[in-house]
């Protein structure tokens, strides 16, 4: 019995994807920078985008030189991209008991106020989130 063919004439071996051209825009903010490097890391087109996001293309391309995106557009393309947009407050933004309690939690894990905050507010998406998701 002859081997089987994977590629054939007929049926030849895919074509390689080719290296994300996507560039990251140098004056643009950080969302943006964070949606463009995101789209060449996982070598995404403005295409795939657009039909995954619903953000049109050329909104996309214009947020690299003029436009600035809104929440709804970030959101939308990040959601595709596998991300999240969730605010983080800051210390200032605290109850002055809260940071009071976070600080020796801070000195005693080796962080810095801001990260602090940060990895508070983090673990408490991260439950508010597990929670407000039927089981």
């Amino acid at each position: 019995m002859p081997a089987i063919q994977k590629h054939s004439r007929r049926h030849p071996q895919p074509r390689p994807q080719r290296p994300s051209t996507v560039t990251v825009p140098e004056r643009a903010g950080p969302h943006v920078k964070l949606i463009f490097t995101e789209m060449r890391r996982q070598n995404k087109t403005y295409d795939a985008v657009e039909a995954g996001s619903g953000v049109n293309r050329p909104t996309l391309k214009a947020w690299r030189v003029r436009n600035v995106p809104t929440l709804t557009s970030c959101e939308a393309v990040l959601g595709f991209l596998g991300f999240e947009f969730v605010p983080i407050p800051t210390e200032r933004a605290l109850p002055p008991e809260l940071v009071a309690e976070l600080r020796p939690i801070a000195e005693r894990i080796g962080l810095d106020m801001p990260a602090a905050v940060r990895l508070a507010a983090e673990i408490a998406y991260r439950d508010h989130r597990n929670l407000s998701v039927p089981a």
